[in-house]
């Protein structure tokens, strides 16, 4: 009986995980898309894992959902050859379907 819990018990960790790094996935390609579009980036623009950052956070007012705060970092030049980094802000609210589709976020606000 104890090794038939522990089972279902792993089975469920296991299943959290892929789930929760599904929808890390789903955000961070949704964060892509809209950063090309919001910041007018020009087409084919290719982020690294490493310039975004997605943290989950709870609804400020209350209601049912959870919001994800994704930062992206975009490092260019200018005319001189000098790099110039900026720091974008998106936030997503998910209130609906288990996050595993683009459909089931919602952008907030971008800066």
């Amino acid at each position: 009986m104890m090794k038939k819990l522990a089972f279902i018990l792993l089975s469920l960790i296991i299943v959290s995980c892929a789930t929760e790094s599904d929808r890390e996935a789903v955000i961070r390609e949704l964060a892509k898309k809209d950063a090309i579009e919001k910041l007018e980036l020009p087409e084919g623009t290719k982020f690294n894992n490493e310039n975004i950052e997605v943290t989950e956070t709870d609804v400020e007012d209350g209601t049912i959902g959870v919001n994800y705060l994704v930062k992206i970092t975009i490092k260019s030049q200018d005319r001189d050859g000098n790099e110039i980094v900026k720091v974008h802000t998106f936030k997503y609210n998910k209130a609906n379907g288990d996050g595993t589709s683009p459909n089931h976020y919602k952008l907030i606000s971008h800066e």
